[in-house]
Order: C-alpha cells, then structure tokens, then sequence
C-alpha cells in the first residue's frame, strides 16, 4: 500500500504536470462512474450571472472567479486535480480556454479567461482524481486516482473525456502522459522493472516502448524520443536518461543529487535542477552541443513552464530555500513563497512577472502551464490546490 502511494505521489511532483502531495480525500470503493449533474457548481464565482442550460449545465458569464490583483484570478478555490488544458477556444477568438477537473467531484470545468465564464462542461462524476494529463484540445483527461478494494489500495487512470465514453486503462500504472496530439505514454513501475507503453488516445495501436530494470522511474516527452530518471532525493545521486524510439536508454546527465529535469517542447534542452554543496541549482542542457548554461535563479525544475517557442522559461521562484530538498518539499514537511519570473535564455535576462505577496496571496506555485502564445499562465497553488491564472 505504501509503494503504491509513493508512486503516485512521485508522478504529482514530476510529470510535467506534477507535484507531491500526501493524499487525502481518496475514493474508498471500487472504480466507478456517475452520469448526472454532479456535485454543486464550486465556489469559484464572484459576483457572477448565472445560468442553466436545458441540459443542467450552470454557466458563469462575464465574473467568474475572483479577481485577486490586475491580471490575477483565482478560478477554483475547491482543491482540483494536478495538470490542465490551456488552449485557444478557436481560430476566430482570442479567448483562451482552460479545462480542469473538480478534485472532489471529478466533473470537468471550462474557464474562458478573458471573458471570466466558467461552465462544468463534463456530465461524468469520478471523485477523488488527483493527477491529469490532457489532450491539446481539452477534449480528453487522463486521470488518476486510487480506490481502496478490501484491504488492497490501487491506482486506476481513466481516460475520462467531456463528451461521449471513456475506458479504463491497465491498473495500478504509475504514470499516463499524453503526448503529441493524440498518443499516450503509460508507465508500469511494479515488480523488477519499469515497462513503457506508446498507445493512441483512443486506446489502439498498443505497443511497448520499453522495459527496463530501472523502477521508480519518471518519464517526460522530449520533442521525438523521451527522457527518464529516477525519484529524486538529497542524497541520492540522480542521472537522466535519453530514451530513443527503439526503446534504447543512453545517460546523458549524472551522477547529480536531488536531480529534477522539464525538456523544452522541442527536446533540444532540458532545464535541470540539481543540490550543489545543499544549494539547490538551476541550468539548462543543450542536448545538440552538450553545453550546460547555469541560471541566475534556483527552484525545482518542475515549478517551471516553457514557452512553447523553447526560448523562455516560467518559473516559480522561491523567496527562501532551507530545508532538506527536494525532499521535505515533496513530503509536505515545507512549503514556498513563489514569485513568477520571466527567464529568456536568448537575452539570459530574468524578469520578475508577478508578485503574489503584494496581491497579500501566498502561493507556492506548481503545474505551471502556458497557452501555445505565452499570453496566460495557469497555476495550483500547493499550498490548497486551488487553481490560478495570471494574463501576461
């Protein structure tokens, strides 16, 4: 039961969508699915017109959330589940949409962020879901959850869309990630070896990419082949691992303790956190000419989000770093006061883009996620797993 609940805190923290928690509010029963209207519509509304759809469905126009500062708004005060969907509504808009999921209730939320509507959008109910990784276009969530049968914890993942019938995957993954458009990397952790799995959205074309006697292994989409490495703690040396698509894994950073790492979207570079002398480091590997660039700025790789041009990165910057690390930060046992900067690794200029203390917020700021233009950036604060965004 513990190494199940390890694992999936691990894939919190460091799926790109990802940040450790210890879990509460889990499902106590067997998987199941509701169809109906739900829980209530949250607590996510300020002063807002509502209403309701000959389908039941509540819709918030023109001041849903709450405006905290200029350009800051709390979308979700109930807890939601880790990992997003940040995209343009359409061609002919320049709205940006955001999909996300309802921690307790399961049901789907779409927010509009400049025109501040909010609308539950899914007419499924999957309580207690705690990591998901979506389709580009929102249409789909890959979720995560644990149910307790007997005596016996397991980890379900749910291909859970807004619309139509979803299925459910393998059990007790360790990690389901989407990647491109439309194709799926599952990763199963148990027994003596990690075994990578490549599948379409839709669940066909199954294959397996890999299988390694390396466990407890993350893994990230790196442009055209992906990158692995371990669980990272203080005092064990970590390494990064290039995995190509014949499955074959090449090191190509290590031995660095407490090792973290985010590719860019085009996998050419990996920014990397790492403890340096019990100081938490920050850089950026350049996989083309193997040059490493150490930034100015020190958090965990994972509370950074790059633009989608690969020249910028978004990162949640603590005030202070003590602690034992990553470690007392993944375990809850210490938590951040983030402010936003703006690192662009063209200039190597770093910007501070928002302050959440001067707003009288304290945030310590995860799953970060840009829309495809770097106008908006959506945040969970960790601290309550409430739900951000900021417009750049």
């Amino acid at each position: 039961m513990k190494q199940l609940l390890t694992i999936l805190a691990v894939l919190i923290v460091l799926s790109g969508v990802g940040i450790a928690v210890y879990f509460l509010f889990f499902a106590h029963s067997a998987p199941h699915l509701e169809v109906g209207n739900g829980s209530s519509f949250n607590n996510a509304v300020s002063n807002a017109t509502t209403t309701t759809t000959d389908q039941g469905t509540t819709v918030v126009k023109g001041s849903a959330g709450t405006l905290v500062a200029p350009g800051l708004v709390e979308i979700s005060k109930d807890a939601v589940a880790a990992g997003v969907a940040v995209f343009n509504t359409n061609a002919s808009t320049s709205d940006i949409a955001v999909h996300y999921i309802d921690r307790a209730s399961g049901n789907i939320y779409e927010y509009t962020v400049f025109g501040r509507s909010l609308a539950r959008i899914g007419n499924k109910t999957l309580p207690g879901i705690q990591i998901a990784s979506w389709l580009k276009d929102g249409s789909t969530a890959f979720a995560q959850f644990v149910t307790t049968v007997g005596e016996q914890e397991h980890i379900n993942t749910y291909a859970l869309p807004v619309s139509g019938s979803g299925y459910f995957l393998q059990q007790d993954l360790a990690q389901a990630t989407v990647f491109g458009s439309s194709t799926v990397f599952t990763l199963n952790n148990s027994g003596n070896s990690s075994v990578g799995t490549i599948a379409r959205a839709d669940g066909s074309n199954s294959h397996t990419l890999f299988t390694n006697p390396l466990t407890s292994l993350v893994v990230f989409p790196s442009g055209n082949d992906f990158i692995a490495v371990p669980k990272a703690a203080n005092s064990l040396d970590g390494y990064a691992f290039a995995i190509n698509s014949a499955g074959t894994f090449t090191p190509i950073l290590g031995p660095l303790k407490g090792l973290t790492v985010l590719p860019s979207p085009s996998g050419k570079q990996l920014l990397f956190s790492y403890i340096d002398k019990g100081t938490v480091t920050m850089a950026v590997f350049d996989r083309t000419t193997g040059g490493v660039t150490k930034l100015p700025l020190a958090t965990m790789a994972e509370k950074c989000a790059w633009s989608s041009d690969n020249n910028s990165l978004y990162c949640a910057i603590p005030t202070s770093l003590s602690g034992i690390l990553p470690d007392n930060w993944y375990q809850g046992a210490t938590s951040f006061t983030d402010r936003i900067w703006r690192i662009d690794l063209l200039s190597r200029n770093a910007t501070l883009v928002l302050d959440p203390e001067s707003a009288k917020v304290t945030v310590d700021a995860v799953n970060l996620t840009l829309d495809p233009n770097a106008h908006v950036l959506v945040f969970r604060n960790k601290i309550d797993s409430s739900l951000w965004a900021y417009n750049l």
